[in-house]
């Protein structure tokens, strides 16, 4: 009798351990995270790390060479220029890589002055200087990063003023966190530097994938030019043929020296939260609220500045099958993706905490 009595209760203990696990899985609970737990990517796509090109000192070879295989390859790439060294025919080719290519153009002095050589006030007239003459050149764009010369720090009290982010030459891969965001480290790159071949570019992708952080590389001529350490064009468009390559792994972000920086910061400064609705006449408050979450995304950052998209994901609500994503009643980009067996929901948004984010489920 007890013997039989044992058996059913562990018969019901059983059943009902396997109850509670099926309703796990079907709440989709199994390995997942909380339903409202938001990820902010380290790297925009949740790409593993970010890759940047910069070319600097505004040779000749980079507008005829360089610029034409990145747009071969369809990436963006960052001119650090030296204004003075700039003609019509440059300025032109700067204003459609901006405008129509992503490409970013920072400044890199007006006539390549080394600038612990300056006054503090020489160094400030030569800022003022250059970017009046981007913005006279270039007027739809605003240049809001440097390039040091020569790999030389100026006076950061003086830049920081003009810029949010500066460019240095420490010869490392830069962390996803910079330390000093004034003097992000580069790896100078051609035949006078440690970077000459594809594989040193292969070794740097490798180092920068597997520590998560921002290789950022330094150009200057190409090929047979009379310039600094001229780099071979077949090795820079065979390296961006391995990043093309890549692709599929999604591991490499290639994007602008200045949309890394921002992106950095932004998500080091990020904060979700869920605020509660104001009554509207949008259309919003119509929706149930178990078919609809709202969350506010902000960095406490000059949201004129810092307008870069970050990427986030959250488990698929219990119940939804398809989403609908707003940001300030606009419907933006997002897919469903299952991870380890957990469905997620991703988008992109920018962090403006007066632009409220919207996930609507559509059924």
């Amino acid at each position: 009798m007890i013997k039989t009595l044992i058996m059913v209760l562990s018969m019901r203990i059983v059943n009902n351990i396997k109850t509670l696990y099926a309703m796990i899985v079907m709440l989709g609970a199994v390995g997942c995270a909380p339903q409202t737990e938001f990820e902010v990517a380290t790297w925009h796509g949740f790409k593993q790390c970010a890759i940047s090109y910069t070319m600097e000192d505004s040779y000749d070879n980079q507008f005829t060479t360089a610029l034409p295989i990145f747009y071969e390859h369809d990436y963006p790439c960052t001119f650090f220029v030296t204004t003075r060294w700039c003609d019509r025919t440059k300025w032109d080719a700067l204003r459609v890589a901006t405008t129509e290519r992503g490409c970013e153009v920072g400044s890199h002095t007006v006539d390549h002055a080394v600038y612990d050589t300056l006054s503090r006030e020489r160094q400030k007239q030569d800022i003022l200087d250059a970017n009046a003459r981007i913005n006279v050149k270039l007027p739809m764009y605003k240049c809001n990063t440097f390039a040091y010369t020569d790999c030389v720090v100026g006076d950061t009290s003086i830049i920081s003023k003009h810029y949010f982010a500066a460019r240095g030459c420490h010869g490392y891969v830069e962390r996803a966190t910079p330390n000093d965001y004034l003097n992000i480290s580069s790896i100078m790159c051609g035949s006078n530097e440690a970077v000459r071949t594809l594989d040193d570019f292969i070794y740097a992708f490798n180092t920068a994938r597997s520590s998560g952080g921002w290789c950022i590389f330094s150009l200057y001529d190409l090929d047979d030019g009379n310039g600094y350490s001229p780099l071979s064009s077949t090795v820079l468009s065979e390296s961006l043929d391995y990043l093309k390559q890549q692709e599929k792994s999604n591991s490499f972000w290639v994007t602008t020296f200045k949309n890394a920086a921002k992106y950095s910061k932004e998500r080091d400064r990020a904060k979700i939260e869920f605020p509660k609705e104001e009554i509207k006449k949008d259309g919003m408050s119509k929706v149930k609220d178990n078919n609809k979450l709202i969350i506010s995304l902000e960095d406490g950052l000059d949201d004129d500045l810092y307008d870069y998209p970050l990427t986030l994901r959250c488990p698929l609500p219990f119940g939804w099958k398809d989403v609908e994503v707003l940001q300030n009643e606009v419907v933006i980009k997002s897919e469903i993706k299952t991870i380890n067996g957990c469905k997620y929901i991703i988008f992109d948004a920018v962090p403006n905490g007066n632009k409220k984010i919207y996930l609507i489920n559509l059924g």
